[in-house]
This record gives C-alpha cells, structure tokens and sequence, in this order.
C-alpha cells in the first residue's frame, strides 16, 4: 500500500522536480491534503535523505540520525525548529523559524548570511508515523532538492522507506544520493548510566540521551537540513 500511494505521489511532483529550476511552476507541488501544522508539533527521527545535493552526497558517511523538534513560532505565521544530531563527535543543537504561506503545508525560508533560501513542502505525513518532506534550496551553489523521511521512532516500518527510496529515484535523484541515517550514539555508556539511574526502559534508544549537552550552532537550518 505504501509503494502505491507514494507511486502516485510521484506522478504529482515528478514533472515539476526532475531539473526544474525553482520558479512559480513550484507551486504546482501537490502537499499533504487538508494539512494541519499543529500535528506536526513534537519530535521526529531523520530517516532516510534522498538530494540533488553534491555537497551533502559527497559527505553522506558523515550524516547520522538526529532528532528534530517542531512548534509553534514566535509569531502566528511562523513555526520553529530545534534540529540536534552528533556532528564530527560532538552534540550539535540548531534552531530556527520559517515562515508560514497561504497553503499549508507549503514553507520558506531565508537565511541573509548566506544568501540561501528554501520552499519547504510537506508532501506526505499521518502525523503519528512518519512524513516525507520536499526542499528546494537557491544557493550560491546553485538549485539543489532534497526529499527527507522523518520517523515520529527512529525505528520505520521497512515498507515505507523502501516506498521513499522508489519516490526519490521517480523524482530523478540518483540511486547513490539516497541514503538511510545511522543511529550512532554509545548504547553501551547508556546503559550503564540507566542501572546507575535504576530505571532501564525496555529498549534503550541510544539517540535521545547520547549527548551530555549541546552546542548552539544558530538559525542555519530547515527541517533538520544543513544550508552548507
């Protein structure tokens, strides 16, 4: 079921992603009928990448799975981000916001510094399992499109990331520019520090107490993707 809903998914953005620089054709990007923003409130796991990205390809043994925490923004038509994942052995932390649009579901985002901007669109999500998101960045390095998993547990049914894996070769990103994030944190030093606790959860999850703290980076992020 998963491999056929998001086969037809394909048909909607496939004529509009495969080499399409970014322009008004991007509105015509189908999202997440009826979407609700608050629904996505919470937290998510980074699953699986799929990107035109040659920055993010060459360096895609680097990546590892992480958490990333949306909510409400400081203002009514913002939404705020808090992305952490392990980063060349340390805790990295990166927050933001990104601006609402008259479609829900669809973003952007702006980053002065930079020069980098992002339409965000949410193509495909239940809320309470997993959602497939869609960036199209203009950079100094040029258009790039990257197509994230995210899972609200950092363990997805094998079903759906082989229907995302399928969805990002229809959308003509190259087979060696999909990739599933690892979970690297230190199980074993998790452990320990749950008996020492005396309260040992029935499956450790390495990801989420890995890092004793964490190191602030700034507002360089959307959804969790590094605008590098």
């Amino acid at each position: 079921p998963a491999t056929m809903f998001w086969g037809l998914l394909s048909l909607l953005v496939f004529t509009v992603v495969s080499g399409t620089p970014i322009g008004d054709q991007d509105e015509d990007i189908q999202v997440q009928e009826n979407f609700e923003a608050e629904r996505m409130y919470g937290k998510w796991y980074d699953i699986a990448i799929g990107t035109t990205c040659i920055w993010m390809k060459n360096y895609k043994e680097k990546f590892s799975m992480g958490t990333l925490v949306l909510g409400p923004g400081p203002s009514a038509d913002q939404i705020s981000t808090a992305s952490t994942r392990l980063r060349q052995g340390d805790c990295t932390h990166i927050s933001g916001e990104y601006q609402k649009t008259s479609t829900p579901g669809k973003y952007t985002y702006y980053n002065p510094k930079w020069d980098v901007s992002i339409r965000s669109y949410v193509l495909r999500t239940n809320y309470e399992e997993y959602a497939v998101i869609l960036m199209k960045k203009k950079s100094s390095f040029g258009p790039s499109t990257t197509l994230k998993l995210y899972g609200r547990s950092p363990d997805l049914r094998e079903d759906l990331i082989e229907a995302f894996q399928q969805l990002a070769l229809e959308m003509g990103i190259p087979a060696d520019s999909i990739f599933i994030l690892a979970n690297r944190g230190n199980p074993l030093w998790d452990l320990l520090r749950w008996i020492k606790a005396g309260d040992i959860p029935p499956k450790p999850n390495p990801l989420e107490t890995w890092c004793p703290g964490t190191r602030l980076c700034g507002q360089d992020t959307l959804f969790g993707q590094w605008l590098h």
